[in-house]
């Protein structure tokens, strides 16, 4: 009996000590408020503005927020350049590089900036249309790794000085 005693005790103690604690927050500092967000890119066209700004209210915002003065400010560019490397004689490796810029403010000013950058490479034929399909899809992913960092950034991040929604 005394034995069972020392036991639980042992694992109860192991257990309340483990002193892990995660680096980024599922739920962030500001739930209450909705952070607005807004994309700016010079791509007319592009998916990849539309794309980012759904995943980061998906993984920023919640449905039942309030309205507050703070804002993400995000500027994408992309840039596509070749590798030099031919794979054979019909197709060739290029690259898609996507620069983030990103400036995170509340009511009294900023509170955090930076820069992200990601690169993925893709292979050029002389088929149009899978070119075209691979830079979007290329394209697709970098969005959706930036985006995925850019929330945690924001999330986790700490700040020196008290948030004013």
């Amino acid at each position: 009996m005394k034995k069972r005693v020392i036991i639980y005790n042992l694992v109860f103690f192991l257990l309340i000590s483990c002193a892990f604690k995660p680096l980024y927050k599922k739920s962030n500092l500001y739930h209450p408020h909705k952070i607005k967000i807004v994309i700016k890119s010079k791509d007319r066209y592009e998916n990849n503005a539309s794309l980012m700004k759904l995943l980061l209210n998906q993984r920023i915002n919640k449905n039942n927020s309030k309205s507050s003065n703070l804002r993400l400010i995000v500027s994408l560019k992309r840039s596509v350049v070749g590798m030099g490397i031919n794979k054979d004689l019909s197709s060739d490796a290029r690259m898609i590089i996507i620069d983030v810029n990103y400036l995170f403010s509340d009511k009294r000013g900023k509170l955090v900036s930076g820069k992200l950058r990601s690169t993925a490479s893709f292979n050029y034929t002389t088929n149009n249309y899978a070119n075209m399909l691979a830079m979007e899809d290329t394209s697709e992913k970098l969005v959706k790794s930036l985006s995925s960092d850019l929330a945690d950034l924001v999330v986790g991040q700490k700040f020196s000085r008290k948030v004013s929604p």
